[in-house]
């Protein structure tokens, strides 16, 4: 079957928008989400003849599919701000890193296993690592890109599984599978981001010496957060693959540091994200409780609904990690409420627009059916219009373009969830065309949308502020995006190959 070339280049037009916005007009995320919204919201009504109805309850439908991430992400920042503040962190680092005193060591250790384990714990990483990057000899630049680059290979599996549950809901397909699916493909991607991070650290012995232990190092995270994928659970798999890297750091080169209480208390929060996570995923009861019973469903649209599983995702124990942060580290009520004010003005931007990304990405899925979703008209569904038109362009060759697909909605938007909403479902429209599997194209997409982080204008500007990197973001993207263009390509043809 055969598409209209016109409809089928009318449906690139907010991708082409995106990008003129971003790279031309360098706005940022947050008014991207705003003209991108109404944008889609003209585009599906008037050029692919959606009831205004339909479009309007699609979009709803996305704004609240993102809601558990939005409370990640909150909560995270709150967390982050009061262990920084607080100096909790920095003792952490340096009781596990405390004899690694060699700034190659030290910035591959933190990049790979503090930044891993900070975003599998849902602690937004960048404000955190780059400026331990920076005091451990990193120079600017390179503590504000390996601050992303540590973590962009496995980032799917980070953020406690919310990412997978995210693309699970968007596309309907099951959650272990996507994120064991994820893991495999997140393997090749870590060594790829650890082969480029010898061209950020310091430049200290052999140049083979260095390269050969910064893929060492990589291989360890991706196969300790593959197997804890498989055999413990999703959303703890991110956070286990960095706390192996420490322990096994700890294990060569214990730290001497003086053995006090303080310690136990500002590692607490973690021990309890980590202890409650664990037990939901591996105590069968447990597991049939949070993740079948203790559910909250909701239904905007009639032919799709939300499940909500807030005792079973991360959320729920990163706000209790805050709540016993305060208590141990014996913070005052009225600082407490001064935090969460605070977090709150940081997080509403970043909330806006991942709630209207997630509107634009379902009016995207949702195109074509009727007002009370009874009827569909599949040739006014974009998706289904760029899954014939891809197939016809690229053939057997479409799934090497998958993870770049996934790259350029994470560099356009900032994140990589408004990715998956945006061409999610396209992955399961070109697997049943193709002929493959659409939980390894999701997956494809979802690791695209993870080595898309480190071209992402919005998370580099998170993170120079942090090591005084400011102004020097565009010599950092002339680097970081044809490293994450060709690392998505690279996956996408292991991809290809394994189908």
């Amino acid at each position: 079957m055969t598409v209209s070339l016109t409809l089928f280049l009318l449906c690139w037009t907010p991708v082409l928008l995106l990008t003129g916005l971003a790279v031309i007009f360098r706005r940022p995320a947050f008014h991207l989400s705003i003209y991108g919204g109404v944008f889609t919201l003209a585009l599906v009504v008037i050029g692919f003849g959606t009831p205004l109805a339909a479009a309007v309850l699609a979009a709803l439908d996305g704004a609240l599919t993102t809601l558990p991430l939005l409370l990640v992400i909150f909560a995270g920042i709150l967390l982050s701000n009061l262990l920084i503040s607080t100096g909790s962190l920095t003792r952490i680092v340096d009781r596990f890193l405390g004899n690694v005193h060699d700034a190659f060591h030290r910035g591959l250790f933190i990049s790979l296993g503090v930044g891993n384990f900070m975003e599998g714990a849902s602690v937004i990483a960048e404000p955190v690592v780059a400026p331990m990057l920076r005091t451990a000899g990193v120079d600017p630049t390179g503590a504000a890109a390996l601050s992303i680059i540590g973590y962009a290979g496995l980032m799917t599996l980070e953020m406690g599984g919310i990412i997978v549950d995210v693309l699970s809901l968007v596309t309907g397909l099951p959650v272990r599978e996507l994120g064991i699916a994820s893991a495999w493909l997140g393997v090749p991607a870590m060594l790829i981001m650890a082969a480029c991070m010898p061209i950020y650290l310091p430049r200290e012995g052999k140049l083979s010496h260095r390269l050969f232990l910064t893929l060492g190092c990589g291989l360890l995270v991706g196969l300790t957060t593959l197997a804890a994928a498989i055999y413990l659970g999703i959303s703890i798999s991110g956070m286990l693959g960095g706390l192996a890297l420490i322990l096994a750091v700890m294990l060569v080169k214990p730290s001497q540091g003086d053995r006090d209480n303080q310690i136990f208390r500002d590692l607490a929060p973690f021990v309890l994200m980590l202890t409650a996570l664990l037990l939901v995923n591996t105590v069968p009861y447990l597991k049939e409780l949070t993740f079948r019973q203790l559910v909250v469903k909701v239904r905007i649209i009639p032919i799709h609904t939300l499940t909500f599983q807030p005792f079973f995702s991360a959320y729920l124990y990163l706000f209790a990690a805050f709540g016993l942060a305060a208590v141990l580290l014996r913070i005052p009520k009225e600082r407490v409420k001064e935090e969460i004010v605070k977090g709150a003005k940081k997080a509403w931007r970043t909330a806006v627009a991942m709630g209207l990304f997630g509107a634009m990405g379902q009016m995207i899925a949702y195109s074509g059916y009727s007002a009370d979703f009874a009827q569909f008209d599949q040739t006014r569904n974009i998706p289904w219009i760029l899954a014939i038109g891809l197939k016809a362009y690229s053939g057997t060759y479409y799934p090497v373009f998958v993870p770049l697909l996934g790259w350029v909605g994470t560099f356009l938007t900032g994140y990589g969830v408004a990715s998956l909403m945006l061409f999610g479902q396209l992955q399961v429209q070109a697997a049943g065309l193709l002929g493959v599997s659409g939980t390894w194209l999701a997956a494809g997409l979802a690791v695209g949308t993870s080595v898309g982080s480190i071209s992402s204008p919005l998370k580099i500007a998170i993170a120079t502020p942090m090591c005084g990197a400011v102004g020097q973001e565009g010599n950092i993207l002339r680097l970081t995006i044809p490293l994450g263009v060709f690392a998505s390509l690279l996956i996408g043809v292991i991809l290809w190959l394994g189908l």
